[in-house]
């Protein structure tokens, strides 16, 4: 599927506005292969369901029964809940919770990435919902910052062999160039792999720096990460 078509109008959508319809469009999801990191399941990215801003005018409602009846079991949400407000869809993750879809919210400030123990948390629920073959979707706003560096993160976490590049560039190639794409882009360091046995503690342990050397279980590589 290809992604959602960007939008160029740059005024917000008032509520004192005259009434826009909704569209009628299905909600685009893109489905990531896992095959190539040894998961016979698909990762699944979209925008922000329900999302009401700029052109943009998703109904919530009818959005979300499309994701059930797609049989989406689980949603991790990046998106901040002041977005979520700015967006029009303050009870999304409520919502979910109604239509029995197993919500993980994980907030990501627009234009940041996560810290090293966020990224674990997040890669560490995915690898559960992908092994325990639930059908997993994520997205930020536009499902091609946010949510494209959490899939490149996963597919480098899942396997030793997929560099930092090739896994942006299977995003890109899944989302569009839009993908992991900004004007400033800036050097950091961020967790991209973990051994088998990695835990949550270990990874604040390391971020400290009181990790035994000799028992070190974390790969980290600097990676060209794009701010969103």
């Amino acid at each position: 599927m290809k992604p959602p078509s960007s939008v160029q109008t740059s005024e917000f959508d008032s509520s004192d506005e005259e009434p826009i319809e909704d569209e009628q469009t299905p909600i685009q999801i893109s489905w990531l292969p896992l095959s190539r990191v040894n998961c016979s399941q698909f990762l699944g990215l979209c925008a922000l369901p329900g999302c009401k801003f700029k052109g943009v005018r998703r109904n919530i409602q009818k959005d979300t029964e499309e994701l059930k009846s797609y049989g989406i079991q689980d949603i991790f949400v990046f998106c901040t809940r002041g977005e979520l407000s700015k967006y029009r869809v303050p009870n999304l993750v409520g919502l979910y919770h109604q239509y029995g879809i197993i919500t993980h919210h994980h907030p990501i400030p627009d234009g940041g990435t996560p810290d090293i123990a966020s990224c674990c948390d997040i890669m560490e629920e995915l690898e559960i919902c992908l092994k325990n073959n639930r059908k997993t979707l994520i997205h930020c706003y536009g499902g091609l910052g946010r949510s494209c560096l959490v899939a490149a993160c996963l597919l480098l976490y899942l396997s030793d062999t997929i560099s930092p590049q090739q896994a942006i560039d299977s995003l890109r190639d899944l989302r569009g160039s839009g993908a992991i794409q900004t004007i400033k882009v800036r050097r950091v360091t961020v967790l991209v792999r973990l051994w088998s046995g990695a835990d949550r503690h270990s990874v604040t342990s390391h971020q400290k720096g009181n990790e035994d050397p000799k028992h070190s279980i974390i790969h980290v590589s600097p990676v060209y990460i794009l701010t969103f």
